[in-house]
């Protein structure tokens, strides 16, 4: 049956007051997600904050997970946590901020009326433990037992009061598992893109020039090998592309013995590469890599950088063209 107008008109105001309330809706939803977003960003600020004031109030951090023991003090000249155990160390102190955050707001999800010897906890000898020192010299230690049913938790002590057992959350300990080198400021390379780099040189049994030219005020580079035109070369235009792309992603050894220098395979190198580029205020500056042996599970590289004995890793399937060149020159 057709409808007159009156029912036209009703059906298409109730069009109108549901296409305001949808609006409405959509409009509270999107001012309580920008709330939620805020909060979100308030909360982490704050975490990060907390952390940040925890780690001035205190002068010293010890702490063993029971298998590494590790020691951070600050250096007096720079007001930076310095590894002491090798105050030059480049130690990114994230980890430690954020080992400050924990330990300053660290609440027991549980106190205990121990039952029975510490034993029953693992606390009779404990392996693991974290000492703070504030800035009035006062000390205090938490020492951390076997874990809960769960495996999410630990039994703890603070300074060895046996009277009463903590239940502590995990987050400090899996924190104090972070392995020292984890906690290295990697280097970064410098910008090695075909518009910065001058010339790349490859030495070893086949010996590789590649020489930038560019026209006056030009950044697109011919490559020149022994004379020959060689920008078109897919292990040339690889090698660009690996060089602008290359980061190190781990350290491995921060001061190696000879011993693991030869077993790293820098004693016979897969490659050796200098190149020379371009800085942002036009001086010419030069990084020299050589790579090593492959990583044991065969990810990765390792590397070294200049002068320096550390030895660093890089992904291997960002070093393909690197190494070709490296061993047979352009024509492998």
């Amino acid at each position: 049956m057709d409808m007159d107008w009156r029912q036209r008109r009703l059906i298409a105001f109730l069009s109108m007051v549901l296409g305001i309330l949808v609006v409405a809706v959509l409009l509270a939803a999107g001012f309580r997600y920008h709330q939620y977003r805020q909060t979100l960003a308030s909360t982490a600020e704050s975490g990060q904050n907390a952390g940040a004031a925890a780690q001035h109030a205190y002068t010293a951090l010890t702490y063993s997970n029971g298998s590494t023991l590790l020691s951070f003090t600050v250096d007096p000249e720079t007001d930076r946590w310095i590894w002491a155990d090798d105050p030059d160390f480049p130690l990114d102190d994230s980890t430690i901020t954020e080992i400050f955050g924990l330990a300053a707001g660290l609440k027991p999800q549980q106190t205990l009326e121990p039952e029975g010897s510490m034993e029953s906890y693992q606390l009779d000898d404990p392996q693991a433990y974290l000492t703070v020192t504030d800035v009035a010299g006062t000390a205090t230690t938490l020492t951390f037992g076997k874990t809960t049913t769960d495996g999410t938790s630990y039994y703890a002590l603070k300074n060895g009061d046996e009277s009463t057992v903590y239940i502590y959350d995990g987050a400090l300990m899996e924190k104090m598992s972070v392995p020292i080198y984890s906690m290295m400021e990697l280097p970064v390379l410098p910008a090695l893109t075909g518009k910065t780099l001058v010339s790349v040189t490859f030495s070893g049994e086949v010996p590789t020039v590649l020489t930038a030219q560019r026209a006056e005020g030009g950044d697109d580079a011919t490559w020149r090998a022994g004379g020959a035109n060689v920008t078109d070369d897919p292990a040339v235009q690889g090698l660009l592309e690996e060089l602008e792309m290359l980061t190190i992603t781990r350290c491995v050894d921060y001061k190696p013995t000879d011993e693991a220098v030869a077993l790293c395979g820098f004693d016979a190198p897969a490659a050796q590469m200098e190149a020379v580029y371009q800085t942002e205020s036009g001086t010419e500056q030069t990084v020299s890599l050589t790579v090593g042996a492959q990583s044991l599970d065969g990810s990765g590289r390792y590397i070294r950088l200049d002068s320096d004995p550390t030895i660093y890793e890089a992904a291997a399937d960002s070093l393909t063209h690197l190494l070709a060149i490296g061993a047979s020159g352009l024509e492998g």
